[in-house]
């Protein structure tokens, strides 16, 4: 018999826990060993079972057999790297009970998979009460039956509730995750179920009700948690957003649900914040789109950053009216997708953690493109955007200096952008990497500024030494009724002076713009008027033709 089998940690593992089962299999004989704990409770014939996936398979109840042949058949193909599904099997009392079946297999040096290791969880054993809220656990959903009884499911989110952690510490996250949580169950109806979902989400399923009796059940919601007292007499904002399924309607088992709903819930999110959206045709296109995104950018980076380019945007010396540096601005056109923008594609990079590969790749290109131009030009202060996730990296300083040196440019003309709205929070590990850069001759640019609620505390924190000012406060400043826009710009580039830091005005679109932030003395101008962000040969045209009347060529 295998020594996979004989050894004392199988034994140890098998006997730990009265719901979590073990198995291991010979995949060249076929020959599995089961912990006796399984073979009790389900009726095995024994420890060693041949063909067991046969075996196994009667005792999987008939409609979710489909779903555990597939899962099952993808590991052993190498379809898929590891087995993971839930369905319902039969005990040994004749009683269907749900489980989570995880495992994954073991290949020789030539690919051979020969051993398959798994580990089976009784779901019912687990918790049916969160310990937190005392809420119904997402467990519940297995004895629903969507298909039975029509009704409306809300997936509730809080907006932001990360930063409310940042901002007031986990006790008091808790706390009011509590308060809406009761909160929540106070307004429902008697008959519809409330369960905690998972972090700062709460599943609500109405049973036989209509659209307007959830729609109002949210409004009130969102009236009577809009602000919410602490126990030390704070009040702190909360703002909630949900996606809605109907069911079964458009989903008429727990899987389809919560997938449907999650899908509504993240649409909210990132585009109706704060409202309740209802699973539709475009929340299931768009969601598509966001899983063709993340494999196609996947395989790009695996294919050394194919389809991504870097276009350049001049930044203008108010003082001699020539092309001082510019931007560099990360563009990316995908096989099957060509038109996405960069923040819906930055935004896929950073939530599958892939920003940072490409973010060192904008930076290599942007250093290596300065040290070109600088053969060729002169120097030029070059800029580029860097991520929050990227300045968690360990390497970020190490690697930044190591790329200037690779190539020979000066630091003092290259500029690492921060965007003032990402959300800081270790700004006194962040300044003290920003000083250190400084000290290597390294600029730091504060992006956006002014465009959310942290702009003067990060400015406290953080030392730079440009502000660029965001283009939203530009844009309309010729336009009536914009005056709180000029003394807002005006303030800003005033205190920037006074604290001896350089000034880049952003969204400089036209003339009158120009003509009005002309008289401002701010250090560098950016915008359309100048120019649209355009690729390397386009800007290396800009440079060539240096006694050019910029603005005037612009359309």
């Amino acid at each position: 018999m295998s020594d996979i089998f004989n050894n004392e940690l199988f034994e140890a593992f098998g006997a730990a826990s009265d719901h979590v089962y073990i198995y291991v299999c010979d995949m060249k004989t076929n020959v599995s060993r089961w912990s006796l704990a399984a073979v009790d409770y389900f009726g095995l014939e024994g420890e060693y079972l041949e063909d067991a996936a046969s075996v196994w398979g009667k005792h999987v109840h008939p409609d979710d057999l489909k779903t555990y042949t597939d899962d099952i058949n993808g590991v052993f193909s190498g379809e898929k790297k590891y087995h993971n599904c839930q369905y319902r099997a039969r005990n040994a009392k004749g009683k269907y009970v749900w489980v989570e079946c995880k495992g994954s297999v073991i290949r020789d040096a030539y690919g051979n998979p020969i051993i398959f290791a798994g580990l089976m969880t009784r779901i019912d054993g687990q918790s049916k009460y969160d310990t937190l809220t005392g809420l119904l656990t997402t467990q519940e959903l297995h004895y629903f039956d969507f298909a039975a009884q029509p009704g409306i499911a809300l997936l509730i989110g809080m907006d932001g509730f990360r930063k409310t952690i940042s901002n007031y510490g986990y006790n008091i996250g808790d706390e009011l995750l509590i308060k809406f949580s009761r909160k929540i169950a106070e307004l429902c109806k008697p008959e519809w179920k409330v369960l905690r979902f998972s972090g700062d989400e709460f599943l609500v399923v109405a049973f036989a009700s209509d659209l307007q009796e959830v729609t109002d059940f949210y409004g009130q919601l969102c009236r009577e948690t809009d602000i919410m007292k602490l126990e030390d007499g704070r009040k702190v904002g909360v703002s909630i957003s949900a996606g809605g399924v109907l069911f079964p309607k458009d989903a008429d088992s727990r899987e389809v649900l919560i997938n449907k709903l999650e899908h509504s819930l993240e649409f909210a999110k990132n585009n109706q914040r704060g409202s309740l959206t209802f699973f539709s045709e475009e929340i299931a296109k768009i969601h598509e789109r966001g899983l063709v995104l993340r494999e196609d950018l996947k395989q790009c980076i695996q294919d050394g950053f194919k389809g991504f380019e870097l276009f350049f945007q001049p930044f203008i010396s108010q003082a001699t009216g020539a092309i001082a540096g510019c931007e560099c601005l990360l563009r990316w056109k995908g096989e099957r997708i060509k038109d996405s923008y960069p923040m819906e594609f930055i935004k896929v990079l950073e939530d599958y953690g892939e920003i940072n590969a490409v973010g060192y790749w904008v930076m290599e290109h942007a250093i290596r493109q300065q040290a070109e131009w600088r053969a060729r030009y002169g120097e030029l202060q070059v800029s580029f955007n860097v991520s929050y996730q990227q300045l968690l990296d360990d390497t970020f300083e190490e690697r930044t200096i190591a790329c200037a040196k690779k190539y020979g440019v000066n630091p003092n003309y290259i500029i690492i952008e921060l965007t003032e709205s990402c959300q800081v929070e270790a700004p006194k590990e962040l300044a003290a990497m920003f000083g250190r850069l400084r000290e290597q001759g390294f600029k730091i640019a504060l992006d956006d500024f002014g465009t959310a609620y942290a702009s003067m505390e990060m400015l406290k924190w953080l030392p730079v030494d440009f502000i660029k000012v965001e283009h939203s406060f530009i844009r309309e400043l010729a336009q009536p009724g914009h005056d709180i826009d000029y003394v807002i710009v005006d303030s800003l580039l005033e205190m920037c002076r006074r604290l001896g830091y350089d000034s880049i005005i952003e969204g400089v679109e036209d003339s009158k713009v120009a003509d009005i932030v002309g008289a401002l003395n701010a250090t560098l101008l950016q915008g359309y008027h100048y120019s649209h962000p355009i690729c390397r040969g386009d800007f290396e045209k800009m440079l060539e033709e240096k006694s050019m009347h910029l603005g005037e060529t612009q359309a």
